[in-house]
């Protein structure tokens, strides 16, 4: 498909046309794939990913698209009419098929009935706005990933609406950067329909102008906490020419990551910081509510004396993190540090559920099949290396004929720059340490790795020797042991190693992302009171529908498909939260 080309249900909702209902589930007739969840180790995905990383690092720090944005004249959009409004807020969501469904669902649902610990029943309303908040498409932001991953389950859980359509605001995330926003900037900034949600924005930031004096404004920092010069400019004129003192904002942001630009560009004099104390407080406005993406779990801190919230969001389907390693306190960067502090008012999954987790680490060779045949490969080749069990098929190999046959053989320089590279690559891989604990966490890591390479070696040897079988077969049987051995201790390694760590407080992402965990997931629904409260409801979801069905004959405007098993119970992780801003 070109990168351009509209499908079936882009033209046929141009003019707000239900698309006709698919009668089987063949990716001809539903227009998308349902996918997997990502498996983040998986050999092909890893590089593939690392490549995109680099080369958006790198012509990212040249060439930033949101300059060719402000081409575009920016708008503000003002629903600040009624004298009450509900929005809908999700992010990290373009994963699996079975958990990004389930939340698309739930988001279209017009109503949905909540239950809080209390037993009370709260009725909340469909959004009239949902607003994605980054990294709408996992792992890499191609067009064919947005169709099967987000674009593809949003339209099959609302094809279309009748009467007033729901609107769809999104800021990028820094998966949505890989191609440069190429395209982000078609699926989001075209005024295209997606399903019976309209997407307005033409720009890859935005303001909205909400009832009783509350603001939301979704901010761009590309892969840091960076701001260009157009977006500033953007903002700085909403902000004198609409913004009054005593408006509240909403601040809706990525989360910051490591690639990209480097720390000092990232903290440069053009970031967040700089928003607020150059464009924002000026005005006599204050940021109440910061909604962040980029972690996968809920998580809400408070400032203990003051008005103001941080509240991190990424339950839309994606991979979950572990909540057990956050801080019971946040002090935000930035001159008040000392002054304001933030305690964690509520998380999800609880601490006790998210450390259970860990445990499944254990599995990671059967959840990464392809990542234990390249460990196998690679000792394989070793062995080949070192020319072991090939001169002599029946003898059984000692540490010690493996350190003879490192010396003698022709690529033992070779192999011993290997082993350095493995050191600094495991150093390098245990980047949540720092000084001389990063470097005795890599240290361990490799030398774990070494052994059991040796180790390996040294039980097919014996075994392939003790079966007592020609020279052939024995080196055959040899080799297959070494590949399957060698794979099973590979990812058995790597396992223990995340496990341990985990436990020290390291390495959130990598013990828990080839977990590749659907469960668990949320999204918040927002609404803004005749009081002019802002009330948040944290929605929770412990399981995500698996078992679904196709409804070629339901309702024009209902989901494609039902759960078979029932409907996925939705809860109030905490709450609900009253925010008055004041």
């Amino acid at each position: 498909m070109h990168e351009g080309a509209e499908t079936r249900e882009d033209v046929a909702t141009k003019a707000h046309v239900c698309p006709a209902r698919p009668t089987s589930t063949d990716a001809s007739e539903l227009g998308f794939v349902r996918r997997p969840m990502v498996r983040w180790l998986d050999p092909h995905q890893l590089v593939d990913t690392a490549a995109r990383v680099l080369v958006s690092g790198i012509f990212g720090s040249y060439s930033d698209s949101r300059e060719l944005q402000a081409l575009v004249e920016g708008e503000v959009f003002d629903r600040s009419g009624g004298s009450e409004l509900w929005f809908d807020y999700v992010a990290d969501l373009g994963d699996g098929w079975d958990s990004t469904y389930t939340v698309a669902r739930l988001l279209a649902r017009p109503t949905l009935d909540l239950h809080g610990g209390d037993g009370q029943s709260l009725a909340t309303q469909r959004g009239r706005m949902l607003v994605m908040g980054g990294d709408q498409v996992y792992p890499v932001p191609t067009r064919e990933a947005y169709e099967n991953r987000l674009l593809g389950p949003y339209r099959a859980a609302l094809p279309c609406t009748h009467g007033e359509s729901p609107e769809l605001l999104a800021v990028p995330g820094s998966h949505d950067w890989y191609d440069g926003l190429q395209n982000f900037s078609n699926v989001f900034c075209q005024s295209r329909w997606i399903g019976g949600w309209k997407t307005r924005q033409r720009r890859s930031y935005f303001a909205v102008k909400l009832p009783h004096r509350w603001w939301l404004w979704g901010i761009d920092i590309q892969f840091g906490a960076y701001l260009d010069e157009a977006q500033l400019r953007y903002f700085h004129d909403v902000a004198a020419e609409q913004v009054a003192p005593g408006d509240r904002i909403i601040l809706c942001v990525a989360k910051e990551v490591e690639s990209g630009r480097s720390k000092a560009e990232t903290y440069s004099d053009r970031n967040l910081g700089y928003m607020e104390r150059q464009v924002i407080e000026p005005t006599g406005a204050k940021v109440v509510v910061y909604l962040k993406s980029g972690r996968h779990h809920y998580c809400r801190y408070e400032e203990e004396d003051g008005p103001r919230h941080h509240i991190t969001s990424g339950g839309g389907g994606a991979f979950l993190h572990p909540t057990h390693q956050l801080s019971d306190h946040l002090e935000p960067a930035g001159e008040e540090a000392d002054a304001q502090r933030f305690r964690r008012a509520a998380a999800y999954p609880s601490a006790a559920v998210s450390r259970g987790l860990r445990k499944r680490v254990w599995l990671l060779t059967p959840f990464n099949l392809p990542l234990a045949g390249v460990f196998g490969t690679v000792q394989v080749l070793l062995a080949f290396m070192l020319s072991l069990h090939l001169g002599d098929a029946h003898r059984s190999l000692g540490l010690g004929d493996l350190w003879l046959a490192l010396w003698q053989s022709p690529t033992a320089f070779l192999l011993i720059l290997l082993t350095f590279l493995t050191l600094g690559a495991m150093v390098r891989f245990a980047h949540e340490a720092t000084g001389v604990t990063r470097v005795v966490l890599g240290a361990v890591h490799s030398s774990l790795q070494l052994a059991s390479v040796a180790g390996v070696m040294v039980v097919s040897s014996r075994l392939a020797s003790s079966l007592e079988l020609g020279d052939v077969p024995s080196v055959v049987v040899f080799l297959g042991l070494v590949a399957v051995l060698g794979g099973l201790a590979g990812t058995l390694g790597m396992s223990g190693y995340l496990w341990a760590t985990n436990c020290l407080g390291f390495h959130g992402n990598e013990a828990y992302a080839p977990l590749h965990h659907a469960d668990l997931k949320h999204f918040l629904r927002l609404h803004i009171g005749d009081d002019g409260v802002l009330t948040v409801y944290p929605v929770g979801i412990d399981h995500v529908g698996r078992d679904w069905q196709l409804r070629p004959d339901g309702p024009a405007d209902a989901p494609w498909f039902e759960p078979g098993e029932g409907e996925p119970e939705t809860h109030l992780i905490e709450g609900p939260v009253r925010i008055t801003g004041r």
